[in-house]
C-alpha cells in the first residue's frame, strides 16, 4: 500500500503531477523550437527552392521578328523548370531575332534566336551555306519518291545508264542486248526546294559554345505541302557535284533519289550495278 506523507491529500499529489506535466511539456516544445531555429540557420535542413532568373515574352512573337525590351521580361522561375539554355538577361537578348514562333509566357532560349531578322524570307540563296551551290534536277514523281518529298529532307542521289547514253565500248554488249547501269553519285544531300516550294532562311541558331552565333540557314516553312507533279528538285551541292550532275542529265542518265531517314547521315560505299551482269549471274546459278 502507498504511503501518503503527513499533511498531503490525493487531490494535491494529482494537481503537482498536471502542473509538472505541463511545465515539461512547454520545456519539450522550447527546445523543438530551438533546434528547428539552429538548423534553418546553419543549412542542415531541407533548403528552400531555388529561383533562377529566366527570360520570358510578354507577348506572342512571330518568327523572323526582332526582339524588343517591350517583349520580354525577366522572371524568377523554379531551378527545375528553367528549359537549358534559356536567357537570365534582356539585355542579352533584345536585337536578336526570333528563328520561330514564341508565344507569350515561353522562356526564350539560345535554340529560339539568333542573328538579325531576314530582310526578303523568299530569297534561297540565303540558305546556302558558303562553298555550296544551289542545282536543280529534273525528276517525275515516282524518281522524286513518290512526289513525297519536302524541303528539308536529305536524299541519295542514283544515275542509270544505258549503252545508247554512254557511248562508251564498256556499254556494248554482243547480240545488240543494252547494257544499263546503276551508280549512286551522292549520298546524303539536303533539299532545299521541291519545284517552287523552298526552304525559308532564318537566322542561324546559336550553341552554347556560340550563344551569339551569326549567320542564316534554311528552315522549312510550316505550310509547306508536298509537291508530287513538281518537275524538278533543287539540291544543295559542292562545285564539282554540280559539274557532275549538269554532264549527267546532258548525256542522258536518268536521274533517281532515294529519300534518307530522318536523322541518318552516314555515308557508305555502294558498288555501281550492271543488269546484264545481274543476269548473267542469275542464268548461272540456275541448274
Amino acid at each position: 500500500m502507498a504511503r501518503v506523507l503527513p499533511g498531503t491529500t490525493p487531490e494535491r499529489t494529482n494537481r503537482a503531477l498536471f502542473i509538472a506535466a505541463v511545465l515539461f511539456a512547454g520545456l519539450a516544445a522550447l527546445l523543438v523550437f530551438v533546434a528547428l531555429q539552429s538548423s534553418d540557420g546553419n543549412g542542415g535542413g531541407t533548403a528552400a527552392p531555388v529561383a533562377l532568373d529566366a527570360v520570358v515574352a510578354t507577348r506572342d512573337i512571330p518568327a523572323n521578328t526582332q526582339v524588343t525590351l517591350d517583349m520580354i521580361e525577366v522572371r524568377a522561375l523554379p531551378e527545375g523548370s528553367v528549359l537549358e539554355g534559356t536567357y537570365g538577361d534582356v539585355a542579352a537578348v533584345a536585337g536578336l531575332a526570333t528563328r520561330v514562333p514564341v508565344e507569350a509566357g515561353e522562356q526564350i532560349t539560345i535554340r529560339k534566336v539568333g542573328a538579325g531578322a531576314v530582310e526578303d524570307i523568299e530569297d534561297v540563296s540565303l540558305v546556302l551555306p558558303p562553298g555550296r551551290r544551289g542545282f536543280a534536277v529534273e525528276v517525275t514523281e515516282v524518281t522524286s519518291v513518290g512526289g513525297l518529298l519536302l524541303a528539308g529532307n536529305f536524299v541519295d542521289v542514283i544515275a542509270v545508264f544505258d549503252d545508247g547514253a554512254l557511248n562508251s565500248q564498256a556499254q556494248i554488249v554482243a547480240g545488240g542486248v543494252p547494257q544499263i547501269g546503276a551508280v549512286t553519285l551522292l549520298q546524303d544531300v539536303e533539299v532545299i526546294a521541291v519545284a517552287q516550294e523552298a526552304q525559308e532562311p532564318v537566322p542561324a541558331a546559336s550553341s552554347a559554345e556560340q550563344p551569339d552565333a551569326s549567320g542564316l540557314t534554311g528552315q522549312r516553312p510550316d505550310d509547306a505541302e508536298r509537291q508530287p507533279e513538281a518537275r524538278s528538285v533543287t539540291l544543295s551541292v559542292s562545285a564539282d557535284e554540280a559539274q557532275l550532275l549538269a554532264l549527267v542529265q546532258e548525256r542522258g542518265g536518268a536521274i533517281w533519289l532515294s529519300l534518307r531517314g530522318a536523322g541518318d547521315h552516314e555515308r557508305t560505299p555502294v558498288a555501281p550495278i550492271e543488269l546484264l551482269r545481274l543476269l548473267e549471274q542469275s542464268q548461272s546459278v540456275v541448274p
